[in-house]
């Protein structure tokens, strides 16, 4: 199997928008995603600086969504599911649950167990 060169991946890259634009137009019924799909190309078709300059846009906004959309989402987690999830645990769970506020002697808990030798085969 041979390498993919550049200039294949530039027209795939050109055929998919082209593909995607048709595609989304039959769907939405919108007429500027059809004529972006066939601008993009004829662009593809008629040169090969074009169709490199579409390419390298389209992985330029790649890099750039890559570099926002994660915090939005994770943005989104923290302040929809783990803040809510931590003020319930600080209003219905217990007080002091690291024993912080401990104001005797010390902090060592004596515990009466009787290891035997099954308790440390299958641990995990």
């Amino acid at each position: 199997m041979e390498p993919i060169t550049k200039k294949e991946e530039t027209t795939k890259t050109v055929l998919l928008l082209t593909l995607s634009g048709v595609v989304f137009y039959f769907i939405y019924r919108q007429d500027w995603m059809l004529i972006v799909g066939l601008v993009i190309g004829f662009l593809g078709l008629i040169s090969d600086t074009l169709a490199f300059y579409v390419d390298l846009f389209w992985r330029k906004l790649g890099w750039l969504l890559g570099l926002i959309v994660p915090k939005v989402i994770l943005s989104i987690v923290f302040f929809l599911f783990l803040t809510p999830l931590a003020i319930l645990s600080r209003i219905f769970g217990p007080k002091d649950p690291l024993h912080l506020k401990y104001t005797g002697d010390s902090l060592f808990k004596v515990v009466d167990k009787k290891y035997e030798k099954s308790h440390f085969e299958k641990m995990w």
